[in-house]
C-alpha cells in the first residue's frame, strides 16, 4: 500500500505530540522552581542542620583563684589568662554553657570565697571573651548574698553581654530560655536541688528555680509551645565528691526524660560522674536522652584527685525535617594547673589530650605531666562508652561529627 497524499504516518503524530509535551513540561519546570511544585519532596532533599553545643562544670571561684587574676598596678581583675589555654575549645562550638557557682554582687559586699562566694564582675567579661554564651545561675550559692546579690549578678551579666538562666529579677523573666543556634532552637532550663539552707526572699519565691519534677515538666511543655526543637535541663544536684550517681539521681533523670527533657547537663558533686544514654517511654514511644550526671569542676582551688579536673561535654545535634536529635557525644578532659609565680598562685585551665599541646604559659613540671596523664586515663576509663557513641574528643567518626584537634574560631 502507498501512503496517501497529505497524510502523516501515525508514528510521526505520536512523536511530535511527545516532543511538544516534553517541551511544554520543561518550560513549565523552568518557570516554576521545584520547591513550589513539590514542597514536601523538596523539603526532603534539604540537608540536615548540624550544630555543636559545649558545656563545662562549676566555676568555683575560691579566693586564691580570684587573687591570681588581680592586676597589682590597676587593682582590676583579668581572668582571661586562666582560661586562655582552653579558649579555642570553647569558642569553636556553636554554643557554650557553664555553671556560675558564685555571685557577682559587687565590691561593696567584699570579694570572698567559700562559704559565701562573691567574685569581681570582670569574670563575666572574660568568660564571654573565652566563648561562654550562657551561664546557669541556679545553684547552691544562688542566695549567698540574698536578693540584692541575685539582682546585681544578673545586672552584671547583662552588662557583659552574657545570657543567663535559673535566677530572676521578676516573675516575667521566669520563662524558658530559648537559644536559636543556627536554626536549631534549644531550650535551656536550670534548677538547683539546694540553696545551702538559705531561704528564698519573702514575696520573691520566683527568684531561684528550685528542682521540682513537676515544674521541670511544665517548663519543658512551655518550651515546646514556644518552638523548642530540643529541651536541655541544666541541673545542680547529686552528692558532693561521689564519682557515681546515686539512685535518686537516676530516678529523677528518667522521670524528667519521660516528661519532655531530651538532655540533662549537671554539676555540683565537684567530680566528674558518668555520661549515659537512657531510653524511656514518652507518649507511648521509646525516646533516648543523654544524661551527663556531673561535669566536675571547670575552675577551682580544689587540688585533690578527681576534684582538680573536669570535662568539656560536646553534644553534636542534628535537625532534619522530621526530628532533632543528639547525633554524637564527646568529652575533652580538663585539668587545673596551679603554680607559684611572683609570690602568688597562678591558675590555668588546660585541655588534656595526648594529641593536644596544652599551650600554657606556665612551665609544666614532671609532676604536672604525670597528673595530666592520669587525668586522661581515669576520665576515659570513667566515661568512654563506644557502644553508646560516647567517646573522647576527636575519636568519633565520620570527621564531620567531630570538632578538629586544632579548633577554628567560631564564626560571627
Amino acid at each position: 500500500m502507498t501512503r496517501k497524499e497529505g497524510k502523516c504516518p501515525r508514528r510521526w503524530v505520536v512523536i511530535n505530540t511527545f516532543t511538544l509535551t516534553v517541551t511544554a513540561v520543561c518550560g513549565f519546570l523552568f518557570l516554576w522552581p521545584p520547591e513550589r511544585l513539590a514542597p514536601a519532596l523538596w523539603r526532603h532533599r534539604e540537608p540536615a542542620t548540624r550544630v555543636t553545643i559545649a558545656a563545662v562544670g562549676d566555676l568555683l571561684m575560691h579566693m586564691p583563684v580570684v587573687n591570681s587574676a588581680r592586676d597589682l598596678q590597676t587593682g582590676g581583675y583579668d581572668f582571661s589568662r586562666i582560661f586562655a589555654p582552653v579558649k579555642p575549645y570553647l569558642k569553636s562550638p556553636d554554643y557554650t554553657v557553664a555553671n556560675l557557682e558564685t555571685r557577682l554582687a559587687g565590691p561593696s559586699h567584699g570579694y570572698r570565697g567559700f562559704p559565701y562566694f562573691n567574685t569581681p564582675a570582670d569574670l563575666a567579661r572574660d568568660l564571654r571573651d573565652t566563648g561562654v554564651d550562657l551561664l546557669s545561675t541556679a545553684n547552691n550559692h544562688s542566695l549567698d548574698f540574698g536578693w540584692r546579690g541575685i539582682v546585681a549578678t544578673l545586672d552584671n551579666l547583662d552588662a557583659a553581654g552574657v545570657a543567663h538562666v535559673g535566677t530572676y529579677r521578676s516573675p516575667g523573666e521566669k520563662t524558658p530560655f530559648l537559644a536559636d543556634i543556627r536554626g536549631i532552637k534549644v531550650a535551656f532550663l536550670n534548677y538547683t536541688a539546694t540553696t545551702n539552707g538559705l531561704p528564698l526572699p519573702p514575696g520573691k519565691e520566683f527568684a531561684v528555680n528550685l528542682l521540682n519534677p513537676e515544674a521541670v515538666a511544665a517548663d519543658a511543655r512551655a518550651a515546646r509551645r514556644q518552638g523548642a526543637d530540643l529541651v536541655a535541663a541544666v541541673l545542680h544536684f547529686g552528692v558532693e565528691y561521689q564519682r557515681h550517681p546515686d539512685e535518686a539521681q537516676r530516678e529523677l533523670a528518667a522521670r524528667l526524660c519521660t516528661n519532655g527533657v531530651d538532655v540533662i547537663i549537671s554539676s555540683h558533686p565537684h567530680v566528674v560522674q558518668p555520661i549515659e544514654k537512657i531510653t524511656v517511654t514518652r507518649d507511648g514511644d521509646p525516646h533516648t536522652c543523654v544524661v551527663a550526671y556531673s561535669l566536675g569542676n571547670f575552675i577551682s582551688n580544689q587540688r585533690w584527685r578527681y576534684s582538680d579536673s573536669g570535662i568539656i561535654l560536646y553534644l553534636h545535634l542534628e535537625k532534619d525535617r522530621t526530628r532533632t536529635r543528639v547525633r554524637g557525644v564527646e568529652f575533652l578532659p580538663l585539668w587545673v594547673q596551679r603554680a607559684q609565680a611572683a609570690g602568688r598562685w597562678q591558675f590555668r585551665v588546660l585541655p588534656v589530650h595526648p594529641m593536644i599541646d596544652p599551650a600554657t604559659d606556665i612551665p609544666l613540671t614532671a609532676a604536672d605531666k604525670k597528673r595530666m596523664s592520669q587525668v586522661w586515663e581515669e576520665l576515659c576509663a570513667h566515661l568512654k562508652k563506644p557502644a553508646q557513641g560516647i567517646l573522647p574528643y576527636s575519636e568519633k567518626k565520620p570527621a564531620e561529627e567531630t570538632i578538629p584537634l586544632k579548633p577554628a574560631q567560631r564564626q560571627p
